[in-house]
């Protein structure tokens, strides 16, 4: 492990070990539920890539899934909830797989996806969203996900621009690489199908924060988010879950053939694995419902 990657594993170390004052745990995916809070926000933004991914996920065949760069569990969790799969949820952080752990009794383990400990073929799939922007050596990290993968690897990555990568590449835990829909035609050229899907419709993204109506702060255009803040009663009272599940539904329809801010490719190994018609009706409330209690953190030793 090199010395970039340890510092990220600190930080991110740090990051899930965070909590309120009372010991609730600062989730990064909303795992408590809609506008339950104690979780990073931009909901449209998360459940619309979560929604994707089971979407695509009801085309394939699989007993087994592994996670790469779990976080805390969610994805992994909905996976078995869903799809009644073997999961594996594995995380450079430790302290993520700790929550994982802890929260949704699932299988963990501490990895570096630019090395992976497993043998080749080991899982059905593998599913690694919003990770590989992350990591330095980019095409070794997308090589180890598909070498372990028997049937087809799932990956996330956000579009960005270049300048947008380079103006925030200091910072902790930074994208590295600005990507395309290109990005991984080289694995294609080695004779495996890939299925592109475009998500977050950036047009989508302010009614996205109505429905969400959860109080923000925002160093610019102060008076604008007071307004919004003022207002958050009104809006919950106008918007509510099944406008969020709408809108979720609209995001993967607008980006298709508008503007989009995150790609998913699926890498078919098998390509037998891959049906064209669902297996399994995946809606959106399915992912807007799937929540658990809050999760205290007592012990930070």
């Amino acid at each position: 492990m090199n010395h970039y990657t340890r510092k990220t594993r600190e930080w991110l170390d740090d990051r899930f070990r965070q909590t309120d004052r009372r010991g609730v745990y600062f989730a990064h995916q909303p795992i408590y539920g809609f506008r339950m809070g104690h979780s990073e926000k931009s909901l449209l933004h998360r459940y619309a890539i979560t929604y994707q991914i089971m979407k695509l996920l009801s085309h394939l065949r699989f007993d087994n899934l592994v996670d790469v760069g779990g976080a805390e569990g969610y994805k992994g969790a909905l996976v078995r909830h869903l799809f009644d799969a073997e999961v594996k949820s594995c995380d450079l952080s430790q302290e993520a797989c700790k929550r994982a752990d802890e929260i949704y009794s699932i299988d963990t383990q501490a990895i570096d996806v630019q090395d992976l400990p497993f043998e080749s073929d080991s899982f059905d799939i593998v599913l690694c969203s919003e990770v590989l922007e992350h990591v330095p050596e980019f095409e070794t990290a997308a090589e180890q996900l598909v070498r372990i993968c028997r049937k087809a690897a799932v990956i996330t990555l956000p579009h960005e621009s270049i300048g947008h990568v380079e103006k925030h590449s200091a910072q902790p835990h930074a994208h590295l690489r600005a990507f395309n829909m290109n990005s991984l035609d080289y694995l294609e050229s080695r004779g495996f199908k890939i299925i592109r899907r475009r998500m977050n419709n950036q047009f989508l993204k302010p009614l996205g924060v109505l429905a969400e109506a959860m109080p923000r702060s925002h160093k610019r255009l102060i008076p604008l988010w007071n307004l919004y803040n003022s207002s958050l009663p009104f809006l919950r009272a106008l918007f509510g879950e099944r406008t969020m599940g709408f809108l979720v539904y609209l995001d993967a329809l607008f980006s298709s053939v508008m503007s989009y801010s995150t790609m998913m490719f699926v890498i078919l190994k098998d390509k037998s694995a891959y049906s064209t018609r669902p297996l399994k009706q995946i809606r959106s409330s399915h992912i807007i419902d799937f929540a658990v209690p809050f999760h205290y953190i007592r012990d930070q030793s």
